[in-house]
């Protein structure tokens, strides 16, 4: 550091006139602050907070013996300078040359500049900068603000910045409970927090209290025996645990946080003090989870994920999961991103695709029990799909067999249509399956999906071929206090967001109104309400996967269940046989029955809600 010291001392003397006169910007960037996650109607559900800890107070709240230890600890002479001290650098220049642990050269001032304004990148030009700044910085404020401010910037350690904070972390109490000991072993840590951290080094910690204490009595600010008694007797560490948040909707809350961070950045997100109001119903996302742990409450049951979708916009409404373990946080989202083989489920596309090239509902088709259907370039080759049940024989009209789930009618008209335009108008809708798997017409009976997507193509379906991609975020406000509609606006979506026609109209009402038949007659039953309800089941070979999507104008609610196939020995999902007293779980039994009671719980939750028009809002 030799040559920086000599570059820097003669730098002040050359450039002296232009560099420590021109003008600089000496705003002070706020604190990071956590940011608020509201729901729909402006009730705080969780907190999103920075990677550290900040917390200012005002100088009149920082102990005179707090004041007396940094400066002792880290710029004795921080009252007589103006900004930069000349003797410090010449103690820096001895300790280069000797090779002593002496004080460094910086003053506090050129530290909070360093913390606050030029960063720590170590070039002869960043220390002229850092030194020309704490000059003016000297001419606009105080000494007892720049320490106040340093104070209140000084990284010591744990992701902790403050004093407040890390008086509260390290010791339990606030900056104005600390005691000598305390505020010594706190200044003391301050040139290297990491080193010297009280809660993995507290040896060396105390060997920079003692340091502290000893250069506090040079300095008069304490007596020997002060220092002596504050000294025997070592501080107590009562380090703060981070307790895990508690949100009843840890899901929503990292799928917003993760959409945050990437359209905001941390920058914005956390200096802020930002306010975000999402599309959750806090009640319905109560109803929901309540609704999952009743139907499958065991850790054996099967996993699950739920969520509800409003059609008319794509706002996320509600979302859960059970898996193994529980839900982590920034965890494996089993309703974002498990994609699980559809069953049946995919059939209203195969009947949506058949009615844009001509089929009418009342079309009728021969079902045998099994039927064999060539399938080049697919797997298997032939492909034979049978229906579930040996009396689902006949001829049916393609109404019927949706109700009644006919594996050997669908299967067939997926393959007269064609495969690719029933993936064709699966993607339009959103659900979004993969390319390659548009030539297999074993796909014609499921495609591996995740749940939002089949919520997001079951929601255009019912909102008369018109999509809306899945969203969590109104508005974000920044500033002010109080309720939802505080502050700036930084950002805000429409509240009715124009769509895409993703299907003809006519096309996705026809449907719609054939997956009434579903619900109200066939394998949906489990499902139905006093007002309509438009869904279809699906369920996988071996009843390894089970959904019910249903849906209302206003909310498309999506169930999945199934085994997490990596727990298991062999590699493979697991049959969902003998749960919660069904002897094969299919979708019209449990995930149905998630459907109906969530749905039950919501209307407990908020009496009148009906046709859950109220979940909207």
């Amino acid at each position: 550091m030799l040559w920086t010291v000599i570059l820097l001392t003669v730098g002040v003397g050359a450039f002296g006139v232009g560099l420590f006169t021109a003008p600089v910007d000496l705003t002070v960037p706020p604190p990071t602050k956590a940011a608020l996650i509201l729901d729909g109607a402006g009730q705080l559900i969780a907190t999103i907070r920075p990677p550290q800890t900040q917390e200012e107070v005002s100088g009149e709240d920082l102990p005179v013996v707090m004041r007396q230890a940094i400066v002792s600890a880290e710029d004795e002479h921080f009252f007589d300078h103006a900004g930069v001290d000349p003797r410090a650098i010449a103690r820096a220049l001895v300790r280069d040359v000797t090779g002593s642990t002496t004080q460094g050269g910086s003053t506090i001032t050129q530290q909070y500049v360093k913390n606050v304004y030029v960063g720590s990148e170590r070039t002869p030009l960043r220390k002229l900068r850092e030194a020309a700044i704490a000059v003016r910085l000297e001419q606009r404020m105080s000494k007892d603000d720049i320490l106040t401010q340093y104070l209140n910037t000084l990284y010591l350690g744990n992701g902790l910045y403050g004093v407040q904070a890390a008086a509260k972390y390290y010791f339990g109490v606030p900056i104005q409970q600390v005691s000598r000991a305390q505020a010594a072993m706190l200044a003391g840590i301050a040139p290297a927090p990491s080193a010297w951290n009280p809660a993995t080094n507290f040896e060396a910690a105390r060997s920079r209290q003692l340091y502290t204490l000893n250069r506090m009595v040079a300095n008069h600010y304490l007596t020997v025996q002060e220092a002596s008694d504050a000294y025997r007797v070592p501080p107590v560490l009562k380090v703060e645990k981070a307790q895990p948040e508690t949100t009843i909707a840890p899901e929503f809350r990292d799928l917003v946080e993760t959409q945050l961070r990437r359209d905001l950045g941390d920058q914005q997100l956390f200096r802020g003090g930002l306010r975000v109001t999402t599309t959750l119903d806090s009640d319905l996302q109560k109803a929901l989870v309540q609704a999952v742990a009743d139907v499958v409450p065991k850790p054996t049951d099967p996993q699950a994920a739920a969520i509800a979708i409003d059609p008319r916009s794509g706002d996320i409404k509600a979302l859960t999961t059970k898996r193994d373990g529980g839900y982590s946080r920034n965890g494996f989202n089993l309703a974002t991103q498990a994609a699980r083989s559809t069953g049946s489920v995919i059939k209203p596309f195969t009947l949506a695709a058949a009615l844009e090239n001509g089929a009418s509902v009342n079309d009728r088709y021969d079902a045998p029990q099994c039927i064999t259907i060539p399938n080049p370039g697919g797997t298997p080759n032939p492909y034979r799909p049978c229906n579930a049940e040996p009396e689902e024989v006949g001829t049916y009209s393609l109404r019927t067999a949706m109700e009644l789930s006919v594996n050997t009618v669908y299967a067939p008209l997926a393959r007269d249509v064609g495969l690719r335009k029933v993936m064709d108008a699966a993607g339009a809708a959103g659900l979004a399956p993969p390319a390659n798997l548009k030539t297999n017409l074993a796909n014609s009976l499921g495609v591996e999906v995740t749940p939002i997507s089949v919520a997001t193509a079951y929601s255009t379906l019912v909102n008369h071929g018109v999509r809306h991609d899945p969203r969590t975020v109104l508005a974000i406000r920044s500033g002010g206090s109080g309720g939802a509609d505080a502050g700036d606006i930084v950002r805000e979506e429409p509240a009715a967001p124009a769509g895409q026609q993703a299907l003809p109209a006519d096309v996705a009402d026809t449907v719609r109104d054939v997956l009434r038949g579903v619900v109200d007659r066939g394998t949906g039953t489990a499902a139905r309400q006093d007002f309509p309800v438009y869904g279809k089941t699906g369920t996988t070979d071996d009843f390894t996967n089970a959904w019910f999507a249903g849906c209302t104008p206003e909310l498309c609610l999506v169930t999945w269940m199934g085994y997490n196939s990596e727990s298991l020995p062999s590699g493979q999902p697991n049959s969902m046989r003998n749960v919660e007293g069904v002897g094969t779980v299919m979708g019209g039994t449990l995930p149905a029955q998630v459907f109906a009671q969530a749905l039950a719980n919501y209307r407990e939750l908020r009496p009148g809600a009906g046709g859950l028009a109220g979940s909207s809002g």
